[in-house]
């Protein structure tokens, strides 16, 4: 499924030390047992959401398969929308989607009207995620393409069009299902956003798309089980990063050796920068605690970052992603035209070269006395990426216990919401706004201004 390599973090002269585990140990024991009683007395869902018999979903979404659906418009932001992301595009742009899918993320007109331009309505089903109800970009998005769906197709058939994920009882998305009618799938009231990509959030649009739902649970189920020894695997990451982090390594890059992972970055990036960027403690006194999260592309970014990241601060933790298998590879051909420089390469595999570029990538950091560690995935099919899902999740949260922060709210990112609200008119945030000029655009490129 995958292997983990962390022997960088500790082969150079500011790394961990040699004593690191006997120094972890009992804080690491008691992260464990403080998650798991918060998972065993309910507060904490996501650890029991692979168990869960993906059947009858499964069942579900090729009846509405077999009803001639060609796309869903998948309508979310932040953990509604980039765990799906993740895993669809893992899957890499020669897999065959049983429906495709467009994701409307970003309050971006440019790229709303793009998709509304590339499907036939007709044949296109909308899938809203948001467990509040209240998320000002899914929101505002559902209603342009609700309204456009129903002038295409009218009223009551765009109500058996659209399918709402949301809180099994509050909000106002959830009233607004129950009045049209919409089909509906419940978000557990204990999974936060970020930590459920493996609940409905993320596997209705996955069984639609006709994604391995069953061995993507199967993989996060074998990341840990249950086993003393496998929540101290996990416990000992989380410890590693904190460890860094306390020595002054604030900066903890995700660099993924694929570009079918470049999702999968952007979901950890999320994971772990809401979970672990607090201002208090548990007992109320200001900590200002996090590692901030960096995401690179590899080779790409050798070409642009790794210069900072060998001879810039040495403030920076970095993670290698690998994948051991590739769905298909192209090899240099035998050329008299290649240059004399290059004539070694003939005969090489392009996945062979990545390899070499990130094993060279990685040696020279630890040359230069940066600390790496190497996650290499079996492949970036549904058991690899499951397991690895799952295993972030854990990391993030006993890294949370580490730390002594609640990993599970993030209170910094309601003041801006709230703030937006009041510049648009919300009667009830309009206070908020203070000084803050409003912002007007009247719908030319040219007319945008906005106060200092």
């Amino acid at each position: 499924m995958y292997s983990y390599d962390d022997a960088g973090l500790f082969d150079v002269e500011a790394g961990l030390s040699p004593d690191f585990d006997a120094q972890w140990s009992d804080r690491c024991q008691d992260a464990i047992a403080s998650l798991r009683r918060r998972i065993s007395e309910g507060e904490l869902g996501f650890a029991t959401l692979p168990e869960r018999d993906p059947l009858d979903l499964i069942t579900w979404a090729e009846g509405r398969r077999a009803e001639g659906w060609t796309d869903q418009i998948v309508i979310g932001i932040g953990g509604s929308s980039l765990g799906t992301r993740a895993v669809l595009e893992a899957m890499g742009p020669a897999w065959q989607a049983a429906m495709r899918t467009h994701f409307a993320e970003n309050l971006d007109p440019v790229t709303l009207h793009a998709i509304l331009r590339q499907v036939n309505l007709q044949t296109t089903l909308l899938v809203v995620v948001t467990k509040s109800g209240s998320t000002i970009e899914t929101m505002s998005q559902l209603w342009i393409l609700y309204d456009a769906l129903v002038e295409a197709v009218g009223q009551a058939q765009a109500d058996r069009q659209v399918i709402a994920i949301t809180d099994p009882e509050r909000g106002s998305l959830r009233s607004l299902a129950t009045e049209r009618g919409w089909e509906t799938f419940d978000v557990p009231p204990n999974v936060g956003g970020r930590f459920s990509v493996l609940s409905p959030v993320s596997l209705v649009p996955l069984a639609l798309a006709g994604y391995d739902i069953d061995g993507l649970l199967s993989g996060a189920r074998r990341c840990l089980d249950g086993s003393d020894a496998s929540w101290m695997q996990l416990a000992r990451i989380a410890a590693q990063h904190v460890a860094l982090g306390d020595q002054g390594y604030g900066q903890l890059v995700m660099m993924a050796y694929a570009d079918r992972l470049n999702a999968l970055v952007d979901w950890f990036r999320q994971l772990w920068a809401e979970s672990l960027g607090k201002a208090r403690d548990r007992n109320g006194a200001r900590v200002h605690t996090g590692i901030t999260p960096i995401k690179a592309i590899g080779a790409i970014d050798q070409h642009s970052q790794v210069q900072l990241y060998m001879e810039g601060p040495n403030d920076k933790q970095i993670i290698f992603v690998e994948t051991r298998s590739h769905s298909t590879d192209l090899t240099i051909p035998a050329s008299p035209s290649l240059p004399e420089a290059l004539s070694h390469l003939q005969g090489r595999s392009l996945a062979e070269i990545l390899h070499a570029e990130a094993l060279g990538t990685r040696a020279a950091l630890a040359r230069a006395g940066r600390p790496t560690a190497c996650w290499s995935l079996e492949s970036t099919g549904a058991a690899s990426v499951g397991g690895f899902l799952m295993a972030w999740m854990f990391i993030t949260a006993l890294a949370g216990e580490l730390l002594d922060i609640d990993a599970f709210d993030q209170p910094g990112v309601e003041l801006g919401k709230k703030i937006a609200h009041g510049l648009l008119g919300h009667p009830e945030h309009g206070a908020l706004a203070g000084d803050v000029a409003p912002v007007t655009f009247d719908g030319t490129p040219e007319s945008w201004a906005a106060g200092r």
